[in-house]
């Protein structure tokens, strides 16, 4: 079985003429790709088109599906009718810059322009800068950590909360100057 489809896009730079495709009904996001690149090499070079991934949706849904599987969950009757899939850029998902190591579990943190608050099993709260300096390590729980929040900043002057197993809650000023 086959489906009459249509591609639109909101990505001027990547847009495809308005032709109807008929496809497989088993098609997969993989497919729609190749299809789309296809009709992408006459506008847009295979260097680039190398390096971009898309992702598609039907009915203002994300295909994670084949066609046909994603248009019956909306409407069977459907499959009779041009049915227009959106395809978007797909990104690669953010990569961690650099970390903090701690020795122990975190159960919280928490930042605010200069400074990285941290919450352990230690149960200690851990203070960073923004140069990821451990500046010190503040006891006063008998029990892990387990939130924290800042309650004012101003100038290099910070006030936190944490609040541990140990049923208090401290309040703690920090002076960066």
């Amino acid at each position: 079985m086959s489906l009459q489809i249509k591609f639109i896009t909101k990505l001027q730079k990547f847009s495809v003429p308005d032709t109807t495709l008929v496809i497989p009904c088993s098609t997969t996001n993989s497919q729609l790709d190749a299809i789309l690149k296809g009709l992408l090499q006459r506008t847009v070079s295979s260097n680039v088109l190398s390096k971009l991934l898309f992702d598609f949706l039907c009915f203002n849904k994300l295909i994670r599906s084949s066609l046909e599987e994603h248009i019956k969950e909306k409407d069977e009757s459907l499959l009779e009718t041009i049915i227009e899939i959106e395809y978007i850029e797909k990104f690669q998902g953010p990569q961690p810059e650099d970390a903090l190591i701690h020795d122990i579990w975190i159960l919280d943190c928490q930042a605010l322009s200069d400074s990285i608050l941290v919450a352990s099993y230690d149960t200690k709260v851990h203070l960073w800068n923004n140069q990821r300096e451990h500046i010190a390590s503040l006891p006063g729980h008998a029990a892990p950590v387990r939130s924290l929040a800042f309650i004012y900043s101003d100038e290099g002057e910070h006030e936190f909360i944490s609040g541990p197993h140990d049923q208090t809650i401290l309040i703690w000023k920090y002076d960066q100057n």
